[in-house]
C-alpha cells in the first residue's frame, strides 16, 4: 500500500463575497495562503500543491521560498472544479491519497491533514471528510481511485458534490474549529477582532 500523500491547497478563487483576494489577508504574521501552505508542509505530505488563479502573481510572491508547487488555474473564474482537475494533475503518480484543502479555513492544523490521510489509508475507504457542527466537508482525503471522479468535475463542484454522491459511507474525522471559515468581511472581523 503506498502511504504517500499529497495535499492540493485551493487557493485560486476570487473572492466576490469578500470583496477582496482572502487569500492575502493577514493572519498570524503571514497571509491565509501561507499559512495553509506552512500548515500542508508540516504535515508530512510528500507533495504540496497550490493551485493560484486570481491574484495569482500575489499570491505566488507570498509562497515564495516555501517548498510547494504553485500551479495556475487560468480558467479559475468557471469554478472550483477546474482548481481540483489542476492540483490533481499536478500531483505524482505515486501518491496514494490527496488531501484537499481550502486556504480559507485557517483552523485546519497539520494533524488534522496526516490524520485525513492515514484513515485514508488504514480504512480503505475512498473518501474521508471532515465533520463539525454536522456538516460532513472539507478538508477531505480521496484514495487514488477517486482521482477520475475529482478530474470530471466541472464548474463550481467540489469535494462535497463527491460526498454526496458516493455510494459507499464515508469515513469522518473531528475538526475542532470547522466552522471558521473567511467568506465575508464579518467573518474576517470575527477571526481577527
Amino acid at each position: 500500500m503506498n502511504k504517500r500523500f499529497g495535499v492540493v491547497i485551493l487557493a485560486a478563487g476570487g473572492s466576490s463575497r469578500l470583496g477582496r483576494p482572502k487569500q492575502l489577508l493577514p493572519y498570524l504574521g503571514m497571509t491565509l495562503v501561507e499559512h495553509a501552505a506552512r500548515t500542508a508542509i508540516a504535515s508530512g505530505a510528500a507533495e504540496v500543491v497550490v493551485v493560484v488563479g486570481a491574484e495569482a502573481d500575489a499570491v505566488r510572491e507570498k509562497l515564495q521560498g516555501l517548498v510547494v508547487d504553485i500551479v495556475q488555474n487560468s480558467e479559475w473564474s468557471e469554478g472550483m472544479g477546474g482548481s481540483i482537475r489542476c492540483g490533481i494533475s499536478a500531483l505524482s503518480d505515486d501518491v496514494g491519497c490527496v488531501v484537499i484543502m481550502l486556504c480559507d479555513q485557517p483552523r485546519i492544523t497539520a494533524d488534522l491533514l496526516r490524520d485525513l490521510a492515514l484513515r485514508q489509508f488504514v480504512s480503505g475507504s475512498p473518501i474521508v471528510a471532515s465533520s463539525y457542527d454536522g456538516v460532513v466537508g472539507a478538508p477531505c482525503a480521496f484514495g487514488r481511485v477517486i482521482f477520475p471522479d475529482l478530474m470530471s468535475l466541472q464548474g463550481d463542484a467540489g469535494a462535497r458534490d463527491l460526498i454526496r454522491r458516493s455510494e459507499t459511507p464515508i469515513e469522518t474525522v473531528a475538526f475542532i474549529g470547522g466552522n471558521v471559515d473567511v467568506d465575508t468581511p464579518d467573518d474576517y472581523k470575527r477571526l481577527v477582532p
